[in-house]
């Protein structure tokens, strides 16, 4: 039998360990298919429990704000942004200085966020009623903002999660954010079984499951500090410089994944004016499908390789930075072919295998098959998007994707505007394929040249 020492050095040679791209790339895609195979079990028992009726369709909506919030102040912006100001500081000073700064932006970052997150309980009904949801009828309206600010509570412990993920995969260590990736679904199945079993508690136990979920995580990431020897502090320093570079490329990051989680308001408001009374949870479902090539192709590759073009351009090596640039590109986008071409085939088959029972019925289920198709199309430019954004961070550049991401979510309600009556519910994800096409189309223009600039100008030894 193993002695418990040696178990544990094992367990923390495993927890440290560095990964080169092309192996963290694969555990991220290994961790975002177990996700992915828990998600779809959510889904199923979600639909046979609340099918796609006005509690499905207040879950979904109240799931937006606390989405957004997490993502404009924390989430992977708050990560993007930090990554390549630790290089920085690691290359600069030490890491002990990194995790100075981490647990100053951890701190700083943690206080914005709880205020931001009482200002939206406080007015959550006036946000719900006049810009999330306005086709909703009163009662569905009150549980939308009692969900929403229930599911709040979690954002705040983003923070510390993000941070944490940070700091673990600008030294490689992948082992942990991805295990937190594969446990993100667990309390929400909790949740959604303890409806069953416990009378009246109905939709709230997913929705208390969604806190649950980042409590699970976030106790999953703290393992990594303790394999790291790391501790976090309270540290309030506002005139840090450190902060101030984290400050600068996070607002026009948080804005730009502002615009985009605007986008998913923008969805759910003329989701909730579509004339097809399904729309809302069959836009969910299309989206759980569709966003598993994403998080494989997009967003494990994209992962995999942040950190290393980070150190690449703290290093100015541009021509590894470009390199790997075009080979993660060149591998994301290969596989997409047979994504959709597999998608396009067997989607209907697909969503009646996994979705069409309980109160989920086949109507529904033609609705989600129609929307995901629109989704398929833009699948391509959703990967190279992700990709592209990341090399331009790692540039310090965070002000092109919002800039882009504003006109894609302009041409986007543009373009719902003019379909919604013919088309339908698929106008939404339609819209978003087109406008997603073209801001993937000026970002690459604009990398390239940057990228160029930069070669020329090392090689001319400025």
């Amino acid at each position: 039998m193993p002695h418990p020492r040696s178990v544990a050095i094992r367990i923390k040679a495993i927890i440290v360990h560095e990964y080169h791209i092309p192996e963290a790339s694969i555990l991220f895609m290994v961790a975002f298919v177990a996700s992915a195979a828990l998600g779809v079990v959510r889904q199923i028992l979600f639909n046979a429990q609340f099918g796609a009726d006005s509690e499905a369709s207040a879950f979904y909506a109240a799931f937006r704000l606390p989405d957004t919030l997490t993502s404009i102040i924390a989430g992977g912006t708050l990560v993007g942004a930090l990554i390549p100001v630790l290089a920085g500081v690691a290359r600069e000073e030490d890491q002990a200085a990194e995790w100075r700064a981490a647990c100053l932006v951890m701190t700083v970052f943690g206080a914005l966020l709880t205020l931001v997150v009482a200002l939206g309980i406080i007015f959550a009904p006036i946000f719900v009623r006049s810009v999330l949801t306005p086709g909703f009828d009163g009662p569905t309206s009150e549980l939308t903002i009692t969900l929403t600010r229930i599911m709040l509570l979690q954002a705040v412990l983003s923070v510390i999660a993000n941070v944490i993920i940070a700091m673990l995969n600008g030294r490689n260590q992948f082992t942990l954010t991805a295990l937190a990736i594969v446990v993100h679904n667990v309390a929400m199945i909790s949740g959604i079984l303890a409806a069953r079993i416990i009378p009246g508690l109905g939709i709230f136990g997913p929705t208390l499951g969604v806190v649950a979920d980042a409590l699970l995580q976030l106790a999953v990431l703290w393992v990594g500090l303790r394999a790291n020897n790391l501790r976090i502090r309270l540290i309030w320093n506002l005139a840090d410089r450190r902060l101030h570079e984290v400050a600068y490329l996070l607002i026009p990051s948080g804005l730009s994944s502002g615009v985009n989680y605007a986008g998913t308001i923008v969805d759910t408001a003329y989701g909730s004016l579509a004339r097809e009374a399904a729309t809302l949870p069959a836009i969910q479902n299309a989206y759980l499908l569709i966003g598993l090539p994403f998080r494989l192709l997009g967003n494990a590759i994209g992962q995999a390789m942040f950190p290393h073009i980070a150190q690449y351009a703290a290093a100015h090596e541009w021509q590894k930075l470009n390199r790997t640039m075009l080979i993660a590109l060149g591998v994301a986008l290969g596989l997409t072919l047979p994504v959709m071409v597999a998608f396009t085939w067997l989607g209907r088959d697909l969503i009646r295998f996994l979705f069409e029972r309980g109160r989920f019925s086949a109507d529904a289920g033609s609705l989600t098959y129609a929307i995901l198709l629109a989704y398929t199309f833009g699948l391509p430019a959703y990967i190279a998007t992700d990709l592209i954004a990341r090399g331009l961070t790692a540039l310090r550049d965070t002000l092109t994707p919002l800039l882009t991401n504003c006109g894609q979510l302009a041409g986007r309600i543009w373009l719902i505007t003019l379909l919604l009556e013919q088309q339908g519910a698929v106008a939404i994800p339609l819209a978003f394929a087109i406008s997603s096409a073209a801001e993937t189309l000026v970002l690459g223009v604009v990398l390239a040249c940057k990228l160029r600039v930069k070669a020329t100008a090392n090689r001319r030894g400025f």
